[in-house]
């Protein structure tokens, strides 16, 4: 019984997210002011290592990894750690604006939930983005970093 409660819930989860994507599938890509900088983030694997919350530094470690990837179309998606996400983006030079998200609701344990908690709130306050040595910096509308990122290597 548990194993069929956890396939539906996970053919569920798949089944919701196609939906959604064939319904953001419509919107329009991103700008492309400066293509030689974007290009650097763009349709390239991050993974999340710092948040700056409201009250606290969270640093998501093992086997909690958050990631992030924009396509050059305008599109954004990843992993919370716990669920996957999705949405729109639009960008102008180093200004960033980010869809209210879209992601599958798997119950986690209490850490990941924590960290989705604040990854969600935290891309609803992106502004803008810069790269700092290798690292992808999300930042808010005082340029102040509030979630940093590395570089997958394949």
């Amino acid at each position: 019984m548990r194993k069929a409660t956890s396939l539906t819930f996970a053919a569920f989860g798949i089944a919701s997210s196609l939906w959604l994507a064939g319904c953001a599938a419509t919107t329009k890509p991103a700008e492309e002011k400066s293509p030689a900088d974007w290009s650097a983030i763009a349709d390239r694997d991050w993974q999340l290592m710092r948040i700056e919350a409201k009250d606290k530094t969270l640093m998501p470690m093992t086997p909690i990894l958050a990631s992030i990837n924009f396509t050059k179309d305008g599109k954004v998606a990843g992993s919370t750690g716990c669920n996957r996400y999705f949405g729109n983006y639009t960008r102008n030079d180093t200004a960033l604006d980010v869809s209210p998200l879209g992601s599958t609701k798997m119950m986690c344990m209490e850490n990941a939930m924590e960290i989705e908690d604040a990854f969600i709130a935290a891309m609803a306050d992106v502004k803008g983005w810069k790269l700092q040595e290798d690292d992808l910096m999300l930042v808010d509308a005082s340029n102040k970093s509030i979630m940093t990122f590395e570089q997958i290597k394949p």
